[in-house]
């Protein structure tokens, strides 16, 4: 069963389709024990940061147990949870073809042309008219919720009535990013599998070989990218799929010359994030902001750089204390909607005072 009834344009490669799965090793080995030992729980939390993986590994599962229902009865005996592309279940999953299968996720609005704010009543009540019917080809039915955080009450509501009295042969994988929001009923109701953010190296693996880039970048760009997504491959492509990333590189540019920032050119910088057109590249560069900031703290307390002599040990806690700074300027011109201007200025001589106490 297709569960994405939406015309929905993609812009970027869906979980679904991707036959890799970088890191996660332990996650996917609890899965397949269970499932070869014929003891998979009915329902499970796949926890962690967005863009580590968590969607792919659920389609992993749900394709694996798709395609080996009985495992046992087969008599295999596989290391991974891998199904090949070509195989049958793949390409149904991948075309939302599959009949035992159902995703649970924003729909796209035609109206405004973009996904809906969350996941309402009527997409998860899918599920239970989703389970009340007999399995297509007979083995498991599968239910993927993407991302459960997304559910509004009455959504949540309509999905814990599924989870309370499930079938025979029911699968619940709930991806969440902040499982802290879900109802405390849906929580108990589910087994909890914490996913790790990637290695940086595990990260440019997956960019790499990602196929969702218009073109490749240069090498340089690309361990940007990586440095500053936190362990997230899906926020590295992101980063470089959009022109905030580009502003960032400006950005560094005018603090590589910290102290002695010329305020004229950074005036000029903070003009191109005025627009109204550029909000989703201020959001951007703000987050890539915070990140790279945070990331050099972290790399100079653990002795691997000192970013040209600026962060030392001395100067470390002024560091920190600019990166709060930062951090709440962002926070509170997003909240009163104030000048963006005025917050990428005040990072500008945050970094330039905080560099030049350094020297």
């Amino acid at each position: 069963m297709s569960a994405d009834t939406q015309q929905q344009t993609e812009t970027e490669r869906h979980p679904r389709l991707e036959s890799r799965l970088v890191g996660h090793e332990e996650a996917e080995a609890r899965f397949l024990k269970a499932h070869l030992a014929g003891k998979l729980h009915h329902a499970w939390i796949l926890a962690g940061p967005k863009g580590i993986g968590k969607a792919t590994l659920a389609y992993r599962v749900a394709r694996f147990v798709l395609r080996h229902p009985r495992p046992s009865a087969e008599g295999i005996a596989p290391d991974s949870l891998y199904v090949p592309p070509e195989d049958p279940v793949f390409r149904r999953v991948a075309s939302r073809a599959h009949a035992d299968l159902i995703t649970i996720e924003r729909r796209y609005d035609p109206k405004t042309k973009r996904l809906k704010a969350e996941i309402g009543a009527e997409d998860a009540r899918k599920a239970g008219q989703f389970f009340a019917r007999t399995a297509g080809e007979g083995g498991w039915r599968v239910c993927i919720v993407d991302a459960a955080d997304d559910m509004n009450a009455s959504a949540a509501n309509a999905l814990l009535k599924t989870l309370e009295e499930p079938p025979r042969d029911a699968l619940f994988l709930l991806v969440s990013n902040v499982p802290g929001r879900l109802l405390p009923t849906i929580r108990s109701r589910c087994v909890r599998l914490d996913l790790a953010p990637l290695s940086n190296d595990q990260v440019l693996d997956v960019v790499r070989h990602s196929d969702g880039l218009d073109a490749p970048p240069d090498e340089a760009t690309l361990r940007l990218a990586a440095d500053i997504a936190e362990g997230s491959p899906g926020r590295a492509i992101q980063y470089l799929e959009t022109s905030g990333f580009t502003l960032f590189n400006d950005f560094l540019k005018l603090v590589e010359r910290t102290p002695g920032l010329d305020i004229a050119r950074a005036l000029d910088f903070a003009e191109r994030l005025k627009p109204a057109q550029a909000l989703d590249d201020y959001r951007l560069f703000a987050e890539m902001l915070s990140s790279w900031l945070g990331g050099e703290i972290r790399k100079a307390a653990r002795g691997e750089g000192d970013w040209g002599g600026r962060i030392t040990p001395a100067t470390m806690s002024r560091w920190v204390d600019a990166h709060h700074a930062i951090g709440h300027s962002i926070a509170r011109a997003n909240a009163l909607n104030l000048d963006r201007r005025q917050v990428v200025m005040q990072a500008f001589r945050l970094i330039d005072d905080t560099a030049r106490a350094a020297r």
